[in-house]
């Protein structure tokens, strides 16, 4: 059975350090994070604070370092980026601002991305489906993949 310390004098703030000395994370990751580490509410806003107050916990700053990793890493389309970055906490605000910095300082661009996917020889159709599962958009797929069935305007 873990032994939960994180409220003892002089060691509030040990375990979001530890998680965030792992992986940049929003607030409301750590939160759940530490709360499924079985912090009470208490002890979890307790440890955010610290977090807060030492410069560990910053959206802005981790939201970049996501965003810039997501850019880098590629195979996704900028909509499918941004709502991830939304599904890791951040607010949408600071995700479109994270993800735009991004994309302008790497010089990523949606067809390249794309490009980067299609596997000589593959299957028109299923290098479309592909495409359109890591949310790049229909016009760039039909762009790419011109006279795949099914990509035709409107449909």
């Amino acid at each position: 059975m873990r032994r939960n310390t994180a409220g003892a004098a002089g060691e509030t703030g040990l375990r979001a350090l530890r998680t965030l000395a792992r992986r940049e994370l929003s607030t409301v990751a750590l939160r759940e994070a530490l709360r499924r580490g079985g912090l009470s509410e208490q002890e979890v806003q307790s440890e955010v604070e610290v977090a807060i107050r030492l410069g560990a916990l910053d959206d802005r700053r981790s939201a970049h370092a996501r965003a810039r990793a997501l850019v880098v890493r590629g195979g996704w389309g900028r909509e499918a980026m941004q709502a991830r970055l939304v599904q890791q906490g951040y607010p949408p605000v600071i995700a479109e601002e994270a993800l735009a910095d991004a994309i302008r300082d790497e010089g990523w661009t949606a067809r390249a991305a794309a490009a980067s996917l299609l596997t000589p020889g593959a299957s028109p159709r299923r290098s479309a489906r592909r495409l359109l599962s890591r949310g790049f958009d229909p016009a760039l797929v039909r762009e790419l993949l011109p006279g795949v069935e099914g990509m035709d305007e409107g449909g």
